[in-house]
Parts: C-alpha cells; structure tokens; sequence
C-alpha cells in the first residue's frame, strides 16, 4: 500500500477567495437532492483543490464504503460505477477512519483491478491521492479523494480551504439527508393514514352491510301474517334471543293495533327451547299481546319447552294452546263464526 503522509506548504495554487468559497456555500445549501448536492460539490471543489479526479465516499454501517459520486473534467457521475454498489477496500477504510487530510502516494505498484473506485481514481497515474475527511460533530461520515498530478498542489492555504469545505459539506450534506428521510417518512405516514383511512371507510362500509342483513333477518324472523279479519299469526322458527324478542315484541303490538287483531296465534312448532331466557322472552309477548285486547292463542309447543316454562316458574294459564297451528286456526274460527252480530 502507498505511503500516506500530511500534506506540507509548497509553493503554487490552491489558495481561495474568502468570497468565491462563501458563493459556493450558498449554492450548496441550495440543492433540492442528494445529487444535486454532490454534482455542486464535485463541479466546486475544483476552486479549491484542482483535481484530475475526484470520488465521493461515505462510510456504512458495516465498517466499509460506497461510492456517494464521480467527477471527471466535467463528467458527473451519480453513485457508484455500475457493478460496484458497496466498496469494501482497504484504502477507502483508512481515508474514512483518518481524523484529518491526508494523502496516498506513489508510485502505484498495487493491481488497480483490485478495486472498481481506486483504480478508477489511479487510471491516470498521479503524483498523489489527496483526502480531506466529511465531518459532522466531529464524527467522519465520508471523505474527499483528489487524484492530483502535483503533490504540490497542496499547500497550507489549500489544506484550509479544503478542510473547511469539507467541513460545510458534511453539514449541508446532513440537513439534506434529514431533511429528505423527514419528507420521504411524512409521505409515507400520508400513504399509511390514506390506507387506514381507505380500510376504515371500507370497513364501514361492511358493518353498514352487515347490519342492513342483520336487519333483513330480523325483519324475516318476525313474519306477521294477517289469516283473516283480525287474525294473526305469528311463526316462531329457531331461537328467540335479546334482539329477536324486542323485534318480535314491537312488531306484534304494532301489528295487533294496526289491524285491531282479537287473536294473535304464536305458532312455536320450530321454536328451540334452549334456556330460560328464551322462555322469558316468549312470555313477556303472551302478556304484552293480552294487554292489547287481543287473546294470544299458542300452538305446537316443543315437548322441551314445557319443562323449560315450569322451571322459570312461568304459566301459559289463560292462554288457550294447541298441539298444531290447524288445532289453533280452527279454534278461531269457531270463535268468529258464534261472535255476535
């Protein structure tokens, strides 16, 4: 591996106007985009360090490298070379890990194969390989390597100049990112509470379904059917649990009033009986329906039911019941035809 030394004063350029760096600072707080921020460094930093070549390296979290951009006599390249994502080589290690400038010298008598980045940097063999640490609060993010014909090229005033650039650029280079990571995250919070706000409309939209059939089905559950003048009927065909029963319960009180109903037979031949809450239910619409003036009449009781309305200590006294809904109909109009004219 070359030799690597600090950087003397020797004679010669590299000196810049205080103005001159203050407008290129102002340019490079200026860029939209990471690659409009290295295409600005890599065309400035000829103002300070007058370079064949110039490469970009940020370090990662793996302890290595990759190539942040190129710059040759104008020629922008964004990234690293193709093929080359991530540069794991000994060479970019030590410039990221240096605390201060420093250079690699030749003459160049490694395999430049061995690298995609160095050799790129070494294909016209120069005097020196000049780099200037990234920094922010002290920590090395990157580095700038200058392939320079010259080793004289660098003198104090350029060391000062290059350090400080170098300096700006990690600053500048920072806000950026962050600035970028912020917008791409809030974006991306947008997108996410875009999607929950699309799932919960959604979703809504399912339970605004799911109720209007749950609504159907109880309006099916409940079918009040007239049989003749004032005479209903209702089928009582499964379970009858909370919901069912308040449905039941208001559908035959409206249905008795609205047709001045003097029996209302409750046909419990598919009922199921299965607890006493059941049983409670059926019940309460018996009593409800009598309270009207309509005699409720009650046919086809499940041989389980009984034993069911005895242990929550309820009656069907005074309610008149049939095995079969033919039994009950019959019943009723017998009742009819002795009504008084």
């Amino acid at each position: 591996m070359p030799d690597s030394g600090q950087p003397h004063e020797a004679g010669g350029g590299g000196w810049i106007i205080l103005g001159v760096l203050n407008e290129i600072l102002l340019k490079l707080a200026s860029q939209p985009d990471l690659r409009s921020l290295w295409e600005e460094v890599c065309s400035s930093a000829r103002w300070i360090v007058p370079s064949q070549r110039l490469c970009i390296v940020l370090g990662n979290d793996g302890g290595g490298a990759r190539i942040a951009a190129r710059y040759e006599r104008g020629n922008f390249e964004y990234g690293a070379p193709q093929g080359g994502g991530v540069v794991v080589d000994a060479w970019m290690v030590a410039a990221l890990e240096a605390q201060r400038a420093a250079w690699f010298k030749g003459p160049w008598t490694e395999a430049r194969e061995a690298d995609q980045a160095r050799a790129w940097l070494l294909a016209e063999g120069p005097d020196v390989v000049f780099h200037v640490p990234i920094q922010v609060y002290k920590k090395t993010i990157g580095t700038m390597l200058f392939a320079l014909e010259d080793q004289r090229q660098i003198d104090r005033k350029a060391l000062a100049s290059a350090t400080t650039y170098a300096l700006y650029v990690g600053a500048t280079y920072t806000m950026l990112k962050n600035s970028l990571d912020l917008a791409a995250a809030s974006a991306q919070l947008r997108e996410q509470n875009e999607e929950l706000e699309r799932v919960q409309v959604e979703l809504r939209r399912q339970l605004d379904r799911v109720r209007a059939q749950h609504e159907a089905m109880l309006e099916m559950s409940t079918p009040i059917i007239q049989v003749w003048d004032s005479v209903l009927t209702l089928p009582v065909i499964g379970t009858v649990d909370g919901a069912r029963a308040a449905r039941m319960m208001e559908e035959v009180l409206a249905a008795v009033v609205q047709h001045s109903a003097r029996f209302m037979i409750v046909d419990l031949t598919g009922a199921q009986a299965t607890d006493a809450s059941t049983i409670e239910h059926l019940l309460r619409i018996f009593a409800a329906t009598r309270l009207l003036g309509s005699q409720c009449i009650v046919s086809g009781v499940p041989a389980a039911m009984v034993g069911r309305i005895l242990e929550v200590g309820g009656s069907l006294e005074g309610i008149p019941v049939f095995s079969t809904l033919r039994s009950a109909l019959e019943h009723v109009m017998g009742a009819l035809r002795q009504r008084p004219r």
